[in-house]
């Protein structure tokens, strides 16, 4: 089978030959080879990172550029991103007030640190809420089919929509104490706020939905030590579900980027019909094993992931490596829903002799 193949097959819940190998190489790429870091977004497929991908049999997944482009229809709605000094900034101008955030380069994360949020407060959500109003989507497919080409059987782009609300707020634009406290004392103001984004991203969705990707991505970063069960059901699962029935009603599939603590979110992701857990790390760094995770999630949902960041990178050895990548392929007796994949968590100090014993030790622990 071809890597893409493997890939197709395990959305379909069949079994490949064996567990499929996908990796985001982005940020250890643009930090090994000195590659400027531009948060505008990436606009133009990358030979060298094609080639890297090439030269380690892993599928290519996410970190492509958006296949969208949206932009206000509302004359009034202004969007800037400039860099300046190191600070990328972001302002939006809106009739009924304006916003701005900061976040500051780091050179040894190779990452922007955020410095000053988008969202200040809860006197801030009616420009958010006029932004996403506003907002409309111009699909870019021969953007798709460029990446498509250049990769070959390592291409299987997720088509990615922004933050969902709660997201949008405690992943990214309000920090997480803020958005508690905003939950706590507005409840109504901050579901209003998530609706409104929600609604926005389900509009998008109509307009890209039979577009040729296969798998639709959302990247939420969810963490059940900061988000437990009930913010999931207030704020998330009825949003998942819609998304995923959509998805499922026009043959196509949905993964949701989990990249914190798994614990609950895993078992909750299963009962909204998402096909796809993405960014999965089993202790160390959080609290679950492999077999644990495979236990919540259930047969069904497909585990994306496998590698603690803490053992790829320079504070692991190579045995420790070595067990921690056997250890998630062994799980593969339980259910081929089963991808040997790293999320955005290849560390930038990751030896790249590590790297490249992922196919080796996939070829010898993971076949079926």
């Amino acid at each position: 089978m071809t890597p893409k193949e493997r890939v197709k097959v395990v959305y379909e819940g069949k079994t490949p030959d064996q567990v499929p190998f996908l990796l985001d190489l982005s940020h250890w790429y643009k930090k090994n080879y000195n590659v400027p870091f531009d948060l505008s977004g990436i606009k133009k497929v990358d030979y060298d990172l094609v080639a890297l991908h090439k030269k380690l049999g892993a599928v290519a997944y996410v970190e492509m550029g958006s296949f969208f482009e949206l932009y206000p229809e509302d004359p009034g709605v202004e969007i800037k991103s400039w860099t300046e000094d190191g600070v990328f900034h972001t302002k939006i101008i809106t009739p009924v007030g304006s916003l701005e955030d900061s976040r500051v380069f780091e050179e040894r994360s190779y990452s922007y640190n955020i410095k000053e949020p988008l969202v200040k407060s809860v006197n801030d959500f009616p420009i958010v809420e006029y932004l996403m109003n506003s907002l409309q989507c111009r699909p870019n497919w021969d953007y798709y089919r460029e990446w498509e080409k250049a990769l070959g059987d390592l291409a299987f782009q997720y088509t990615q929509l922004p933050y969902s609300g709660f997201g949008y707020l405690i992943s990214r634009y309000m920090r997480v104490e803020e958005t508690v406290f905003a939950v706590m004392d507005y409840p109504g103001k901050v579901h209003s706020l998530v609706d409104t984004v929600n609604a926005c991203n389900l509009r998008i969705l109509d307009k890209i939905i039979d577009g040729p990707f296969e798998t639709l991505f959302i990247s939420d970063n969810y963490d059940s030590n900061v988000q437990p069960r009930n913010y999931f059901d207030a704020y998330m699962r009825s949003y998942y579900t819609v998304v995923a029935n959509r998805l499922h009603e026009k043959g196509k599939y949905l993964s949701v980027h989990v990249d914190g603590e798994n614990s609950g979110i895993v078992k909750w992701l299963s009962e909204c019909g998402v096909d796809c857990a993405d960014a999965i790390t089993p202790a160390p760094m959080f609290n679950l094993s492999p077999a644990e995770i495979r236990e919540q999630a259930g047969p069904d949902l497909i585990l994306s992931g496998g590698i603690p960041a803490n053992l790829f990178g320079s504070t692991g050895s190579d045995k420790e490596f070595t067990e921690a990548v056997v250890r998630w392929l062994e799980i593969r007796r339980k259910s081929s829903r089963l991808f040997m994949a790293a999320g955005d968590q290849v560390p930038t100090d990751a030896p790249w002799e590590r790297i490249a014993l992922l196919p080796k030790l996939i070829e010898e622990y993971g076949r079926y």
